[in-house]
């Protein structure tokens, strides 16, 4: 009796192990998720090639199936806080691949393009604002061309709704200029702000003037290192940082470059003028160590700059550049926990080769059906300090998908 009890036992086992994988087998047994929308892509190539526009020529269409060379689990990132599990549909013969979690939700997919060395990853994560991440032998590699970009919905070049100048940047109504570029079926998913910050422009932070207010000091590099270190001063991050009231008085005649724009009859000249203690300090040691001038400290500095001031200031922070980095990681997280980023652009189509400080962000979400799936779309605006504006700015982070240089805070006990 006790033998035919553990063989009718097994058989069930068996019966509802054959239910639940489907006949097509998914690669990954030891994961115990649900393949619903895994099982839709794979029976349903016609939607593929008609909807997503994938070549109907190839491997992978096989008996009226996709071939796949992987299905590999994969956390997706839309947002700072818990990923969502998803998975990583390799398509074979060099077609590239779609990225759907168990709920239907479809992320990403690309027409070509196999990834095969992502089956040795030592771990793999996706965010719409980056495309894939992996780590393989301890280094962060980005898949290149793995984003799937937004098309434009004009082909002028002029201001949108909400913006003062053409391009990518100088957005003073995000939620105007999203719905008149992008469409109004975008709504905000999620945003993050640093609370209190002070905003102060190059105008502020400048001796020499080509007529009287304007940026002509091209000091934008110093001027975003100052708005960055003048909140933290702030933060309990503090250490004895000057506060914004903590000023000194400028003699623009005993200045470095007195004699250039003295000389120069376009130029205008404020002299003595008031200075925030904090960036008199910043210019100080620029000039110094690197000998700043307009425009001449580089992206590469400003990590020396920074981390100079947060030494003689005793800040308990440390700071470090990016190169090639991503959103989540360099911005969205420092966000979320309450730190500004600098970021420094070259490719601009509003400020060009331009620095200024990411105070926040909002996340935009459009959703479209494509099938039994919902295609996310996303789209990702910094809130900035210019140097610009006394108020908040926004930039459009979807026309310059790689970040090229920003410079980061940590906590020196977190720091790696």
């Amino acid at each position: 009796m006790t033998l035919f009890l553990i063989f009718a036992v097994a058989i069930v086992i068996v019966l509802l192990c054959f239910q639940y994988w489907p006949a097509h087998t998914i690669d990954i047994p030891k994961y115990n998720h649900d393949v619903a929308a895994v099982e839709y892509v794979l029976d349903h190539p016609d939607v593929l090639i008609s909807q997503l526009g994938f070549p109907a020529a190839g491997t992978w269409y096989k008996d009226n199936k996709v071939s796949y060379d992987n299905i590999i689990p994969i956390d997706v990132y839309t947002h700072p806080g818990s990923p969502s599990r998803a998975y990583f549909i390799d398509i074979s013969g060099e077609n590239g691949y779609l990225i759907v979690d168990s709920d239907s939700n479809l992320y990403q997919y690309q027409t070509t393009g196999d990834y095969l060395h992502l089956t040795d990853s030592e771990s793999i994560y996706f965010s719409p604002y980056d495309g894939i991440i992996y780590r393989y032998k301890d280094k962060t590699h980005l898949v290149n061309g793995s984003l799937q970009y937004v098309p434009d919905r004009r082909e002028t070049l002029s201001a949108y709704a909400g913006q003062r100048s053409a391009g990518d940047g100088d957005i003073f109504q995000p939620n105007a200029y999203v719905a008149d570029r992008y469409g109004s079926n975008y709504f905000v998913n999620y945003s993050s702000s640093l609370s209190n910050f002070h905003y102060v422009t190059q105008g502020e932070t400048s001796i020499y003037y080509r007529g009287r207010g304007s940026r002509s000091e091209g000091n934008c590099t110093l001027n975003a290192i100052y708005n960055a270190l003048n909140y933290i001063s702030t933060t309990s991050y503090a250490g004895s940082l000057p506060t914004s009231v903590m000023t000194v008085r400028v003699d623009a005649r005993s200045d470095a470059f007195f004699g250039k724009y003295s000389s120069d009859p376009t130029y205008v000249i404020e002299t003595p003028k008031y200075l925030p203690e904090l960036y008199a300090k910043i210019r100080e040691y620029a000039i110094r160590a690197h000998g700043y001038e307009v425009e001449a400290l580089t992206q590469l500095e400003v990590e020396d700059v920074v981390t100079n001031m947060l030494k003689t200031y005793e800040s308990p922070l440390v700071a470090r550049n990016y190169y090639s980095a991503t959103y989540y990681d360099q911005v969205l997280v420092p966000i979320s926990k309450g730190l500004p980023v600098i970021n420094n652009v070259t490719r601009s189509a509003t400020y060009g080769s331009h620095s200024m400080v990411i105070t926040g962000y909002q996340i935009y979400q459009a959703s479209k059906e494509i099938g039994d799936l919902h295609y996310q779309s996303y789209i990702l605006l910094l809130q900035v300090a210019d140097g610009w504006s006394n108020t908040p700015r926004y930039y459009d982070a979807n026309f310059n998908k790689s970040l090229e240089i920003v410079t980061v805070f940590m906590d020196k006990r977190s720091a790696k």
